[in-house]
């Protein structure tokens, strides 16, 4: 079937969208959550770099299964391949109702209370992301160069700022004497509590890392998609993971462990005022409005394209008005226009009738990290079927990288199931909803 979609992102495109997106707010918070936690500060380093390979292990897998289905909403068609039709039928409604929607909504809450903090303007929170989101979408329905522009834009900003202040803090501001390298506020140390700190925080982490597939939507319309979209991931992540890093040390060299778990002030804001002095508050509050937009920009534009490509595929056989509606292309400008509506329009029922960050992201973290770990198993069916050409990128380190996500993530999913139960099975039920609904069409097509 022919894609309307054109080929226009290129690789600073596709770098943008990986970064942009794995950069929002859980840089500035995670530290803080950790830190109580930690036993030593070589834990936290520890905990991000681990968190941070098993991202970098998921994503050079679905990098090679993506390659084998450059289309517009690849994730449908890797699942439908490789588990059937229905697996990646769901995966795509639980993008369409809870992980897509839920995800912007999340964002653009933070957006709302950090623009309205900053500004001073008595204007609702929720109002602010609203606008934020009808913004976006209207950047994305003049073109996908538009969005991939400013993308590019918005990433660089954010990019470059957090690394303004983590060197000039490094190299003009003396580090703060640590009296004790064991933080007395957590734990005695030992074995079951460095387990303990795994286990606590990598959900944490994992969050913070969390956006890099996004890009794999769009993937029908990246020129050369069998070596941008590996090489962007590669590049990308690896990347955000060096910035994350040097950004924690930057931290801890200013606001000690110990220090850090009993502040109720975020780390960033302190080292940014000893870096800037009074104006170093304005200039990170600034710095997370923009990594903020950035983050929801990539997400509104990148999670129509999952929609769209179900929504192609089922529109002719079904003839459902739904699927007619989530797969019209604007002519004009090559946008699927309906998914991106749709939602966007889901994103601010979320946005108004939850209200809750926390709340938002509880919903989809098992259903989008289960349907992640189906993702990354697909490769075993594909190398066994010998699909591709042995000249395209291939997952270096095949099996241990895609085994050593999917046992982490399975572990993780595991917890999460124990701890936050009511969220997660409301989630669950969600995501389940579509399989009367795929039933219903399976029987018209």
């Amino acid at each position: 079937m022919h894609d309307p979609l054109k080929r226009r992102l290129g690789l600073a495109a596709v770098l943008a969208v990986v970064m942009g997106d794995m950069m929002g707010s859980g840089i500035f918070y995670t530290p803080q959550e950790l830190a109580p936690i930690a036993i030593h500060s070589w834990q936290i380093y520890f905990l991000w770099a681990l968190c941070g390979i098993i991202v970098l292990c998921g994503a050079l897998t679905v990098a090679e299964a993506s390659t084998y289905f450059p289309r517009s909403g690849a994730d449908y068609f890797i699942l439908k391949e490789a588990w059937g039709e229905g697996l990646g039928f769901l995966r795509v409604w639980a993008n369409m109702w809870v992980a897509g929607p839920g995800s912007i909504a999340a964002v653009a809450i933070l957006f709302g209370k950090f623009f309205v903090d900053f500004s001073g303007w008595s204007v609702n929170p929720i109002a602010a992301g609203t606008a934020a989101i009808l913004l976006f979408i209207g950047v994305n329905l003049m073109g996908i160069s538009w969005g991939g522009w400013t993308q590019i834009l918005l990433t660089a900003i954010k990019l470059s700022a957090l690394l303004l202040l983590v060197s000039v803090s490094i190299i003009i501001v003396d580090a703060t004497p640590v009296e004790s390298t064991l933080n007395e506020t957590s734990a005695t140390g030992g074995f079951l509590d460095f387990f303990r700190l795994t286990g606590l925080g990598i959900g944490a982490v994992l969050f913070t890392y969390d956006g890099w597939t996004d890009i794999i939507h769009t993937a029908g319309e990246v020129k050369e998609p069998k070596r941008n979209i590996p090489l962007g991931l590669s590049i990308g992540i690896i990347g955000i993971i060096l910035l994350y890093l040097l950004t924690n040390f930057a931290y801890l060299r200013i606001v000690p462990l110990q220090e850090m778990a009993q502040s109720s002030q975020l780390a960033v804001f302190t080292v940014a005022e000893a870096t800037f002095g009074e104006i170093g508050g304005k200039f990170i509050s600034l710095l997370m409005i923009v990594s903020i937009l950035g983050a929801l920009g990539g997400l509104i534009m990148t999670n129509p394209r999952l929609v769209y490509g179900m929504s192609a595929q089922f529109q002719r056989p079904s003839g459902h008005s739904l699927f007619k509606f989530l797969s019209y292309v604007n002519p004009k400008t090559d946008v699927p226009a309906g998914s991106l509506l749709f939602i966007g329009t889901v994103s601010i029922l979320a946005l108004v009738y939850l209200q809750s960050f926390s709340r938002i992201v509880n919903f989809f973290i098992v259903p989008n990290h289960f349907f992640n770990i189906m993702l990354v198993a697909s490769i075993f069916i594909f190398r066994q079927r010998k699909i591709g050409n042995h000249h395209d990128y291939q997952t270096p380190f095949f099996p241990i990288t895609p085994i050593l996500y999917i046992i982490t993530i399975v572990g993780f999913l595991i917890s999460a199931i124990i701890f936050r139960p009511h969220d997660t099975i409301i989630g669950i039920i969600l995501t389940a909803t579509g399989i009367p609904f795929y039933l219903w069409l399976k029987e018209r097509k």
